[in-house]
């Protein structure tokens, strides 16, 4: 069988970089059935990876490329030029990546999420008040504060105040331009649920992952899966990990997701609340996707091979 030539395009923030570069390793390691090349955006390597796509040795492309926000940039320069590549398209990226408008999405699919108030800068620094009351009277306190751009856990505060709150979205709101005010699900059980597919996307077993975590499950445990254990299958009651699986299914559907995504949800009482979808998520060989992959008997190489004809 001929190799595949999978391009993967290195575009994260900073603070990113030795994530991505995990996860290239793994990918590099484990994909026998792919020749990987990377391409670094960050250096400016568009005309390389323009020049390789035109000389017919890129097959497809790879988006290895976290932390930066609102992340369709990639997708819109990969659709510009007719470039294939794996995952969801430009829009779909968008909106995943807004936590506002990804909840907007769900309401209107009566997806199962936690009251929320949206503070907008310019609304927030006229009149606070009117916020901070929305806030009082649907929420409460503790709340959880959420940069709605913001990914994986980060730009994420847990307020027990209203004057907690108003210092940190002062503060905070000097450099970014809307946060969304959600009601905190206190020691809930956290699960991911991984979907692949298309028109007929399948749910995969979900996984637990904030098992021996109390409090927020922070972005720097995720990257480090410092104090977090996966556990699949978990020991949750048939009938939520059901459930759980068909908000994953139909969220993915809602926001458009191509080939893969991955749910994160929290069960508290057997309450669900969909927090987020993550359209990009990451394969390093100790992430979540990875090890759901696994328990169904696929490694790393099937579980892309699958990916790839997905695309066809």
């Amino acid at each position: 069988m001929k190799k595949i030539n999978l391009a993967v395009i290195f575009y994260g923030d900073k603070s990113q970089i030795k994530i991505n570069e995990s996860q290239f390793k793994d990918l590099q390691n484990n994909l026998i059935d792919f020749n990987l090349k990377k391409y670094d955006l960050n250096k400016f390597e568009q005309n390389t990876l323009l020049r390789d796509f035109k000389a017919g040795i890129i097959d497809i492309v790879l988006k290895n490329s976290y932390g930066r926000g609102h992340e369709a940039l990639i997708e819109s320069f990969l659709e510009l030029n007719n470039i294939p590549y794996l995952g969801s398209n430009s829009e779909t990226t968008f909106l995943g990546t807004s936590k506002f408008l990804a909840k907007e999405i769900f309401r209107l699919h009566n997806l199962p999420i936690a009251e929320d108030v949206f503070v907008d800068k310019i609304i927030w620094q006229k009149n606070n008040k009117i916020i901070l009351n929305s806030i009082k009277q649907k929420i409460h306190y503790p709340c959880i504060v959420k940069d709605s751009s913001g990914t994986d856990s980060r730009g994420i505060f847990v307020s027990k105040s209203e004057a907690e709150l108003t210092r940190i979205l002062n503060k905070n709101l000097n450099h970014k331009n809307s946060f969304l005010v959600e009601k905190y699900i206190s020691d809930p059980y956290e699960v991911t649920c991984m979907v692949v597919g298309n028109e007929k996307p399948l749910a995969y077993e979900p996984i637990g992952v904030n098992n021996n975590v109390k409090g927020l499950l922070t972005a720097d445990m995720k990257d480090n899966n410092s104090s977090i254990v996966l556990e699949i299958p978990t020991k949750l009651p048939k009938k939520i990990v059901k459930e759980i699986k068909t908000i994953a299914q139909k969220a993915h559907e809602a926001l458009g997701c191509k080939t893969f995504s991955r749910s994160d949800i929290l069960v508290k009482n057997g309450k669900l609340y969909l927090l987020e979808v993550d359209v990009h998520p990451g394969f390093r060989i100790n992430s979540a996707t990875t090890v759901s992959a696994k328990f169904t008997k696929q490694n790393l190489n099937n579980l892309f091979l699958k990916f790839y004809n997905l695309t066809k």
